[in-house]
């Protein structure tokens, strides 16, 4: 039976078939295939093969489980209030489940941290701002893998892929070259900060979910064109916005599907600043 399924799934491959309509026909064969193993299981009851059948009357019991979730998601387009697993191996895998209560890319929570952010920070305007280009080393890496995966434990951020569907995330990365993060996009932090580390003589990103809870993620190299050590001598610097960017994402598979692949995490930073009294 499984050598017949490989076959199938050999040749659906050879076919650029819509993911759903794929799935439709997976949920079909598999139905048939469990149709078959509860004749097998039947039979061994009958035969008083009383191990073999309980094993098999389990796998039954679970096949018939995983399909029944299968049908309701890709036939009704709905989600079982007896899915007891798609949750947890949404928060396993980083991903946003979707229970079918919200369909806006950006919930409530998520808005309101981006714009409890932006205004703990003040309001800049764009002739105020440049972009600042950032460095992250490998324990700044580290302390920003903990910060998001705080911050999506929270909610506040959201591995949704934007709202995208499988098949307008495949039509997106080939139509940009680029894979598409699993994390949304403008996913603000609700802290952070610019400090002078005086030491190493650089100036450190901190993020958090709060103050008291602040870690370094990053240290900026350079102020638009202008090196980050004479911009610093020669302007008042202030860190105006910071958006988290990369980390999980996925490409465009073969036909039609998509593949999950994994980069570090990211910072998009915009720099204020003011020119230094010269006294």
């Amino acid at each position: 039976m499984f050598s017949f399924l490989d076959m199938i799934n050999s040749s659906l491959s050879y076919f650029n078939l819509d993911v759903k309509l794929k799935s439709r026909i997976y949920i079909a064969i598999a139905f048939l295939g469990d149709i078959y193993l509860v004749y097998v299981t039947f039979r061994l009851f009958m035969n008083h093969v009383w191990l073999r059948a309980f094993l098999y009357c389990l796998a039954v019991i679970g096949l018939t489980y995983f399909i029944y979730l299968n049908f309701v998601f890709y036939f009704l387009e709905k989600t079982s209030k007896f899915d007891v697993i798609s949750p947890r191996v949404a928060k396993i895998t980083g991903q946003k489940f979707d229970d079918g209560k919200s369909k806006t890319p950006l919930d409530a929570q998520q808005r309101l941290a981006a714009e409890l952010a932006k205004r703990s920070n003040g309001i800049f305007t764009a002739d105020d701002t440049i972009p600042a280009a950032v460095a992250i080393d490998e324990y700044e890496q580290r302390n920003l893998h903990k910060v998001v995966d705080q911050l999506l434990m929270e909610g506040i951020f959201v591995n949704g892929y934007d709202g995208l569907s499988e098949k307008e995330i495949v039509e997106q990365y080939h139509a940009t070259d680029k894979p598409v993060t699993a994390l949304n996009s403008q996913s603000v932090p609700p802290y952070f900060e610019l400090v002078h580390d005086e030491l190493r003589h650089r100036l450190e990103i901190y993020i958090g979910i709060n103050q008291m809870e602040r870690h370094a993620v990053g240290h900026i190299t350079k102020i638009g064109l202008t090196d980050v050590h004479t911009a610093h001598d020669k302007y008042r610097l202030y860190l105006a916005s910071v958006v988290v960017n990369g980390g999980p994402n996925k490409i465009a598979g073969r036909s039609g599907s998509t593949i999950l692949t994994e980069e570090d995490y990211g910072l998009q930073v915009q720099v204020a600043y003011k020119q230094r009294n010269k006294d």
